[in-house]
C-alpha cells in the first residue's frame, strides 16, 4: 500500500513538473539550438522515447492510440511525404538552400516540431492514465496556477524587468508575460489550465468545488484586467458569441441560467475593453506593422495552397514564402485602401521577410500547418476540431476552453505551444467514448 501511495506522490510530482515545463515558453536554449530551444519540452525527449520503448517491449505493441494520436501521426506521415516531393522538385531545378537555411536540413527540423508533439500526447495521456486519484490531479493543476499567479503578481511589480534571466533575451518587456516570449501568447495558457482545474472540481465536496471555483475565476479575472493583448480581447469575445449560440435553446432551464451569464458577461467585457480595444487596434492599423505582417503573411499561405492544393512540405515552404511576399503585400495595400482608405501601408517588417530565412512563418498557426499539408491539413483540423467538440458537449467549462483554442489556432503558432496539445490530450483521455464510469471515478477520487 505505501509503494502505490508513493508511486502515485512521485507521478504527481512528475506531472507538475511537466505541467511547468509546458507554460516554460521563452527557454534561454533557444539562442544555442534555434527555435525548438525555445521551449524546455525539448530537453524531455530522451524520456519520451524511453518510455515509448520501455512500453512497446513490454506490450509488444503500440498502445494508448486514441484519435488525438491517430489523427496526428496520420498528418506527420502526409507532411513526411509532400515534403520529401517538394524537396526532389526544389533539386531537380538546382535549389538545395534558402539563404543560409538547407532545404533539406530545414523540412527535417520542422518534422522535429510535429513528433514531439505526438510523443508530448502521448507521455501526458499516459502519465493521466497513470495517476488514479483524480484529487491528485487537482493538487498538480491547483499548485501550478498557484505558481503562475505568484510570477504574474511579481512580474507586475517588477515590470519592465521581470525575470528577464529566465527569457531568452534581456530587453525590457512592459506587459504580463509570465514564460512565453510575448504577452499575445499568454492568455490560452491561463484559459487551459483554470479550465481543466475548475473541471476536475467536479470530484470535491461542494465547499471545497466552490472555493475552488472562485480560486480559477479570480485568477482568470486578474489576467484578463492586467494583460495588454488585443488578440486575447477578441477571442474571449468571439468564444462568449459561440456559446451564446450554442446555448440560445431556452427549453432546459440550465441553458436559459448559462445564456443570461454569457449575455452578461459579453456586456461586462463590451462595456470596460471595446473602447480600448478598438483605440488599440486603430493605432496599430495607422502606426505600426503587426496588424500587416500577420495578415500578410497568411495572405502568402493562402495563395500557395491556391497554386500548391496539396501544401509544400516543411522544407520547400521557404521558397515560396519568398516568392509571394510582394503579391501578398500588393493584395493588402488594395484591402486597406478600399476598406479604411489608408493609401500606403507600413509593410517593412513583411519586406524583411524577402530573401531571409530568419524567422520566416506565417504568423497564424493554422495557416502555417495549411501552408505546409494544404487541403489535407484543412481535413486533419476539421476532424480533430469534430472529435474534441463531440467529447466536450458534456463539460461547459471545457467547451468555452476548446472554443477559445480553436480561435487561438488562427493567431499564435502551435509547434511550441504545448497548452494546446496538452488540453486535446486531456478532452481526448477523460471526456466522450473514453471516458471512465462515474463509479470508478468516485473510488478513485477517494
Amino acid at each position: 500500500m505505501k509503494e502505490v501511495k508513493k508511486e502515485q506522490l512521485f507521478l504527481a510530482i512528475y506531472l507538475s513538473l511537466l505541467l511547468v515545463l509546458t507554460v516554460y515558453q521563452d527557454f534561454p536554449l533557444v539562442n544555442m539550438i534555434g527555435e525548438i530551444g525555445r521551449t524546455p519540452i525539448i530537453l524531455m525527449l530522451p524520456i519520451f522515447v524511453f518510455c515509448e520503448i520501455a512500453l512497446l517491449a513490454r506490450h509488444k505493441r503500440v498502445t494508448h492510440g486514441s484519435m488525438l494520436q491517430k489523427y496526428m501521426l496520420g498528418f506527420i506521415l502526409y507532411l513526411s511525404f509532400i515534403t520529401i516531393a517538394y524537396l526532389l522538385v526544389q533539386f531537380l531545378q538546382g535549389s538545395y538552400s534558402f539563404g543560409s537555411e538547407s532545404l533539406l536540413g530545414k523540412g527535417i527540423k520542422v518534422l522535429v516540431y510535429f513528433v514531439l508533439i505526438l510523443l508530448y500526447i502521448r507521455h501526458m495521456q499516459l502519465v493521466f492514465a497513470s495517476i488514479k486519484s483524480f484529487k491528485l490531479l487537482y493538487s498538480c493543476f491547483f499548485a501550478v496556477i498557484t505558481l503562475l499567479l505568484l510570477i504574474m503578481i511579481l512580474e507586475l511589480a517588477s515590470m519592465p524587468n521581470a525575470f528577464t534571466y529566465l527569457h531568452s533575451g534581456s530587453n525590457p518587456y512592459w506587459r504580463v508575460r509570465l514564460l512565453t516570449s510575448e504577452s499575445s501568447t499568454t492568455g490560452s495558457i491561463v484559459v487551459v489550465y483554470a479550465a481543466i482545474f475548475v473541471y476536475l472540481t467536479k470530484y470535491l465536496n461542494s465547499l471545497a468545488r466552490t472555493l475552488s471555483i472562485i480560486y480559477a475565476s479570480s485568477f482568470f479575472l486578474f489576467y484578463l484586467f492586467v494583460t495588454g493583448s488585443k488578440g486575447f480581447m477578441i477571442i474571449c469575445l468571439l468564444t462568449l458569441v459561440v456559446t451564446m449560440i450554442k446555448f440560445l435553446d431556452f427549453r432546459k432551464k440550465k441553458n436559459f441560467i448559462l445564456l443570461v451569464s454569457v449575455v452578461l458577461a459579453m456586456y461586462m467585457f463590451i462595456t470596460n475593453f471595446s473602447a480600448g480595444l478598438v483605440s488599440s487596434f486603430s493605432n496599430d492599423i495607422e502606426n505600426y506593422t503587426s496588424s500587416y505582417t500577420r495578415m500578410g503573411t497568411i495572405i502568402i499561405a493562402l495563395i500557395t495552397v491556391f497554386h500548391n492544393p496539396l501544401g509544400v512540405g516543411t522544407g520547400a515552404y521557404l521558397m515560396y514564402f519568398d516568392k509571394y511576399v510582394n503579391d501578398s503585400i500588393s493584395m493588402m495595400s488594395h484591402f486597406y485602401y478600399n476598406l479604411f482608405g489608408i493609401s500606403q501601408i507600413n509593410a517593412g517588417e513583411l519586406l524583411q521577410y524577402s530573401g531571409s530565412d530568419k524567422n520566416l512563418g506565417v504568423k497564424s498557426g493554422f495557416f502555417q500547418w495549411v501552408m505546409f499539408g494544404g487541403l489535407f491539413a484543412v481535413v486533419f483540423f476539421f476532424l480533430l476540431a469534430k472529435n474534441l467538440i463531440i467529447k466536450v458537449k458534456s463539460s461547459f467549462i471545457l467547451f468555452l476552453a476548446l472554443i477559445f483554442i480553436l480561435f487561438s489556432m488562427l493567431l499564435v503558432s502551435l509547434e511550441i505551444k504545448y497548452e494546446v496539445w496538452l488540453l486535446f490530450a486531456f478532452i481526448s483521455l477523460f471526456l466522450g467514448k473514453n471516458e471512465l464510469n462515474e463509479s470508478i471515478r468516485s473510488e478513485a477520487a477517494k
